[in-house]
């Protein structure tokens, strides 16, 4: 099979082109000019710098090719139009890309993302059918994206995947968790008992490269996460004993959370740079429940998760260990 991947250096993209190498496809990775290919730069992949914004050489980039995985995204800005050049107009460039080749236009598989709708009603879990209510930015922007997607459904197949938070190898975000952990400390803003569901890199890939064997999902939406549904509170303990130091729970009042957030959002903005921790970003965290209907997606992929929390967080923290990194 021939495969393009947009966002090939980031956390996903990368371990999905190991994936597609692995198996024997033929790839292609779209990257931005000066990404870090230090992950796979040992690859034999063909390589396209132009990023999304050359739309010859994306066109190029997607002739012939069977299934493009759509990946590259913004996830952290500071505006909204910032993340919509990124995501939605980012979105819009691929499926221009591929319709230019008529009936031979490839399927395309869109990383979406839980924040494109929002978190659940009580007592529901999110699905495919969720009215989206996304609560930040970076949600609105991915589900502009999705829009975009439809918008062309007449001319170019594609599936949309809207994954939880991904965890696992390489990734840099929940590293940052680890190390308060670490240091004997966990900080939850609010309440400790909110609800969540993760996704470990392994099992992503896994059902990324499912997904794009099957160009007849083309049309559907699917939410994705691993079936175990747990409190921030389990998360912390199972860090705690994957590192072997039980944590300190900390809670952050609301309120304060929203100061410091404030404060971070100013600061970055002097600095002409996205903060970290925004008030988009409070008020997804803050949310009692962040969990949807994952056994539907694996039942149609005809799969089953690999990775438990007690499995992918010891695995997480090994590695971190090995790269110096923890």
């Amino acid at each position: 099979m021939r495969a393009v991947v947009t966002g090939g250096t980031g956390f996903i993209g990368g371990h999905l082109l190991q994936g597609l190498v692995a198996r024997g496809d033929d790839v292609t990775s779209v990257e931005r000019p000066g990404a870090n290919r230090h992950w796979i730069a040992h690859l034999p992949l063909t390589v396209s710098t132009t990023g999304l914004d050359d739309k010859a050489a994306l066109a190029r980039a997607c002739d012939g090719a069977d299934v493009v995985f759509h990946i590259a995204g913004l996830t952290r800005a500071a505006t909204l139009e910032d993340y919509d050049r990124a995501n939605a107009a980012g979105t819009d460039a691929v499926m221009r890309a591929a319709a230019s080749h008529g009936s031979r236009a490839p399927h395309v598989v869109m990383i979406s993302s839980f924040s494109a709708m929002g978190s659940c009603p009580p007592d529901q879990l999110l699905t495919a059918r969720t009215v989206p209510n996304p609560l930040s930015r970076y949600g609105e922007s991915k589900l502009r994206a999705e829009a975009v997607v439809h918008a062309w459904a007449d001319r170019v197949p594609a599936t949309i995947l809207r994954p939880t938070s991904v965890y696992g190898p390489r990734e840099r975000g929940v590293l940052l968790y680890f190390r308060m952990v670490r240091r004997g400390l966990a900080v939850s803003i609010g309440d400790w008992n909110r609800e969540v569901q993760l996704l470990h890199i392994e099992d992503m890939v896994r059902a990324l490269l499912r997904v794009g064997d099957r160009p007849h999902a083309a049309g559907r939406t699917w939410c994705l996460a691993h079936p175990e549904r747990f409190t921030w509170r389990v998360f912390a303990d199972t860090v705690g004993r994957a590192i072997g130091r039980p944590p300190r729970l900390v809670r952050v009042p609301v309120p304060v959370a929203g100061a410091i957030a404030r404060a971070a959002e100013l600061a970055a903005r002097l600095r002409g740079r996205s903060a970290s921790l925004n008030r988009d970003r409070v008020r997804e965290l803050t949310q009692r429940r962040w969990v949807c209907d994952a056994e539907r997606a694996w039942d149609d992929f005809d799969l089953m998760p690999e990775v438990p929390l007690s499995v992918g967080v010891p695995a997480t923290v090994a590695w971190y260990r090995e790269a110096g990194w923890l």
